[in-house]
């Protein structure tokens, strides 16, 4: 059962106890990264978000449905979204601290922020042209969520991303749904490469820069996948 957790001027978790393993230092991550995004999105504040965890991947989808309106919108993997502006997750309880699928869920409310402050002070105001890919790569990358793959072990998952994509996709068509992740690729795996690759070359002001300018992620979503698989 959701319950208030925590509430401070820039966010309020209602989260029940069977996931306090996951959210025991929310309160703290949550605060870097956004002081991270501010400074990438070039702002010196932003407002509250709600955070709502949910232990029941049921009660999560029809939570966000109810909020929505309909009944179709959320594909069969996701289990994080910024629905009316809120970060609201399902996480399973049973999860074991120091796996792989719990680090990425202790950084899940961040990458769901990084989507939040991107669409509202970008996207809305700016009216960029949107790319899934560009928006998924950099909530994994900032989020810290694979911080694993993409230092120590990034080795060994770059060769299993290289080796389980059967087809290059066109990374800017990319949307939501089958045509992101199916069994010919894996369009988050091929996303943070891109990130890495781009981060790598450009650095933080390199992809601050970038994320006003739409043409640029054009640009390079239609070849940075072959350019990365080169090495």
């Amino acid at each position: 059962m959701e319950k208030l957790q925590f509430d401070n001027k820039n966010f309020v978790l209602y989260a029940p106890d069977s996931l306090k393993h996951v959210f025991k230092d929310l309160e703290n991550n949550i605060k870097e990264s956004l002081e991270l995004y501010k400074k990438l999105f070039d702002v010196s504040d932003f407002r509250k978000v709600e955070i709502h965890y949910f232990d029941n991947k049921e009660s999560f989808r029809n939570y966000v449905y109810e909020l929505r309106g309909e009944k179709e919108s959320l594909p069969k993997y996701a289990v994080g979204t910024g629905a009316d502006g809120m970060i609201i997750a399902y996480i399973d309880p049973s999860i074991k601290e120091g796996t792989p699928i719990f680090r990425k869920r202790k950084c899940l409310a961040a990458h769901e922020l990084f989507h939040i402050m991107y669409h509202e002070l970008i996207i809305f105001k700016t009216r960029q042209e949107y790319f899934t890919w560009f928006d998924e790569g950099c909530a994994q990358f900032f989020s810290g969520e694979k911080d694993y793959e993409l230092n120590e072990g990034f080795s060994e998952w770059f060769n299993k991303v290289k080796s389980e994509t059967k087809v290059i996709p066109e990374l800017n068509n990319l949307t939501h749904g089958d045509s992101f992740k199916n069994d010919e690729y894996n369009g988050y795996d091929l996303s943070l490469l891109a990130i890495k690759n781009l981060y790598d070359r450009l650095g933080f002001e390199g992809i601050r820069r970038m994320i006003l300018n739409s043409s640029s992620i054009l640009r390079n979503g239609e070849r940075i996948i072959d350019e990365s698989f080169l090495f």
